[in-house]
């Protein structure tokens, strides 16, 4: 399929390519459902349970109501998702339902080939192909009020000369955010008042909403009880064994006791020759325990919560060894790189940005192990709302030049996770990839052949 593998490489040749790929694919739809589908009343009054209007909120109802079409523009993850949804739930309209748009359909496609049924509601979430044409955006919004429709679009960055649908977008105040969600869970009679206090406190800390009401949904007491354990356990700045030892659990958990430990131990290798520091020798520890032969976190929550304290709380010292061995788990045996890529799809919630550059896109650029590591970041990624357009952002990026060599990552990942949540666009641009003649032709020919149909 394509030049013969190095010694270590993955042949893509190999059907265990697709088996992985339906593998991966079975368990996110177990998970996730596809974005464009529609949402019921139910399902959005669900999602607006803990939604705190910002301060921009009202502006946005009377312009969404009189122009009939809005795009949110701001900051990633400051709440334009929920916010759309809110707006739209205000609307006059024929029916409850909310219509979910691709994000990768282009400002053409929206006027002319998009059906807009009368009095419905729309959403198109983290626009990827985002037009700041004025007249066509004008288009749209007077063919949206003929049908008495109402269309909201959110996209990053800042507002444009198209200012008159356009609406500038901020966060809300994260301590009423806090405040909301100890009502909106109940959580002011069954939680010590202290345990609020310092979970406030760390709320106004956090840079965006949605890790605030990922905080406070925390302190629910469940069979799993959350807590601070996590931050406490930090803030004994326990010595850089125990840090080693959660970092590399919370990139490969769970795993195997031998691989666990035989991965500790390249991770100290490798930070010992960064900063020359003492060597981590095993122990226990308070996050972590083993279980018929399995090393995982004693509440697999945590994994997430160390990731967010690692970002915090540490700087190049750490990270720049750390990256550089996560970036080596490519070359492991098929357990640890699965275990790897879902692990770097988790850090991208804190830390996208360095995500997107010290992993994805050099992972893309390699080896055939570190593309399909790239792409099964990329599927995994897909489980979480607001990842899911950033993976499906970057594979069509990744797809623009057939003669790319991350098209064939982005094949990989389109046949993947991508086409769970995003099945027409996938199949489209794997169409284009087949036909494109580069390297990832048969790649995209293999996935697109071994599709299930609908």
């Amino acid at each position: 399929m394509t030049d013969t593998p190095e010694p270590g490489e993955i042949d893509l040749d190999d059907i265990t390519l697709t088996q992985s790929r339906l593998a991966i694919n079975d368990r996110l739809r177990t998970m996730v459902q596809p974005v464009t589908r529609d949402l019921t009343r139910r399902e959005a009054d669900g999602l607006l349970r803990s939604y705190l209007e910002p301060p921009c909120f009202p502006d946005a109802v009377r312009r969404l109501a009189t122009r009939h079409l809005l795009v949110l523009v701001g900051e990633e993850e400051t709440g334009r998702r929920l916010g759309a949804i809110a707006l739209l739930s205000r609307m006059s309209l024929a029916e409850g339902r909310i219509t979910v748009l691709s994000p990768a359909r282009t400002a053409a496609e929206l006027l002319s080939r998009t059906e807009y049924a009368p009095g419905r509601a729309y959403l198109l979430h983290d626009w990827i192909t985002a037009s700041t044409d004025r007249i066509e955006l004008a288009n749209l919004a007077r063919k949206l009020a003929e049908l008495g429709s109402y269309l909201v679009v959110t996209r990053s960055g800042k507002p444009s000369q198209a200012v008159e649908v356009e609406q500038p977008w901020t966060a809300p105040d994260l301590g009423e955010l806090f405040d909301l969600c100890l009502s909106t869970y109940d959580l002011r009679a069954g939680v010590a008042p202290d345990v609020l206090g310092r979970a406030r406190d760390r709320a106004l800390a956090l840079p965006t909403p949605a890790q605030v009401v990922r905080l406070a949904a925390g302190l629910v007491p469940d069979e799993e009880p959350v807590g601070d354990e996590v931050a406490a356990w930090f803030d004994t700045k326990p010595a850089m064994r125990e840090v080693l030892a959660a970092a590399v659990l919370a990139f490969v958990h769970p795993l195997a006791e031998p691989a666990f430990e035989a991965q500790l131990a390249r991770l100290d290798r490798v930070w010992r020759a960064h900063e020359s520091g003492p060597h981590a020798p095993p122990g226990p520890h308070p996050l972590i325990s083993v279980s018929g032969g399995v090393v995982a976190f004693r509440v697999p929550r945590h994994r997430e919560q160390v990731l967010a304290e690692l970002v915090a709380r540490y700087g190049f010292w750490l990270w720049q060894p750390l990256r550089e061995w996560v970036r080596s788990l490519a070359g492991g045996g098929l357990d640890v790189r699965v275990r790897a890529a879902e692990g770097v799809a988790a850090l991208a919630a804190y830390a996208l940005k360095d995500v997107r550059q010290e992993f994805l896109e050099v992972w893309a650029r390699g080896t055939g192990a570190e593309r399909l590591v790239a792409a099964d970041a990329l599927s995994f990624m897909c489980a979480d709302d607001t990842l899911a357009p950033e993976a499906l952002r970057t594979a069509l990026a990744w797809a623009e030049d057939p003669g790319d060599v991350r098209a064939t990552a982005a094949a990989l990942a389109l046949g993947g996770g991508l086409s769970v949540r995003y099945p027409a666009d996938s199949a489209t641009a794997l169409g284009r990839l087949a036909s494109g003649g580069g390297p990832a032709a048969p790649v995209a020919e293999l996935l697109l052949r071994d599709r299930p149909r609908p």
